[in-house]
């Protein structure tokens, strides 16, 4: 809850914002880092070093995990590729999204209380669907569109969780399955003009810098 709240109003990174400038990927990438000490500092309490790694599915599978996240959306790439074009930074977005938030939401919540709390599949699954849908109720224009980006997205969370489970806790595979499929989302935008994934993070960042930086003056007005 901590992490979240600290990353969903840019907490963590308030301090350093003089410093990064106007990058929105900066930005987002620093929040993620700052926020992330949190679960990072928890696994040093649950594990001993050695085996953070392997706690969070990262200590296996990586080129397994590619080779079948390849292959999964492949039809995918193929057919949207003819449309869309390369974007650098929209491809640092979707690399940036892809991984953090599989490390936090799959391996650290889902698989800490699946695995080592010995949680049900369903409760521990629900709990992180629960989280990571919310994170992405910015996506939303109204309270139908933001529910529904909700539900998507909480739906698509549980369906990452069974495949960590269903892959030997591989991380790697939800990982670069979802970095894959957002690039897929992102080549489906049209010509000269931004990826919609990318402009809705960027969105979404700028409206949590907004939330903030609105609830600071208040507490500084009081």
């Amino acid at each position: 809850m901590l992490f979240f709240v600290l990353w969903y109003f840019n907490i963590a990174v308030r301090p350093f914002e003089g410093c990064i400038g106007s990058s929105q990927t900066l930005h987002y990438t620093l929040n993620y880092l700052l926020a992330g000490l949190i679960p990072s500092g928890a696994l040093f309490l649950l594990h001993a070093r050695r085996d953070i790694a392997s706690s969070m599915g990262l200590s296996h599978g990586f080129g397994t995990g590619l080779l079948f996240a390849v292959t999964a959306t492949l039809p995918m790439i193929a057919g949207y590729a003819v449309i869309g074009e390369f974007d650098r930074e929209a491809f640092t977005w979707i690399f940036i999204a892809g991984m953090f938030e599989e490390l936090v939401y799959r391996g650290f919540v889902f698989g800490q209380l699946f695995r080592y709390a010995r949680w049900g599949f369903l409760p521990a699954a629900l709990l992180a669907a629960l989280a990571f849908g919310s994170l992405h109720l910015y996506q939303g224009h109204d309270p139908v569109s933001a529910l529904t980006a909700f539900g998507v997205t909480a739906l698509g969370s549980i369906f990452f969780s069974w495949l960590y489970v269903e892959w030997n806790y591989n991380l790697w595979s939800v990982i670069w399955l979802h970095t894959l499929m957002n690039r897929v989302a992102a080549l489906h935008h049209n010509s000269g003009n931004r990826p919609d994934c990318c402009i809705q993070e960027e969105t979404g960042t700028t409206h949590r810098i907004q939330i903030n930086t609105l609830i600071t003056n208040k507490i500084q007005d009081a």
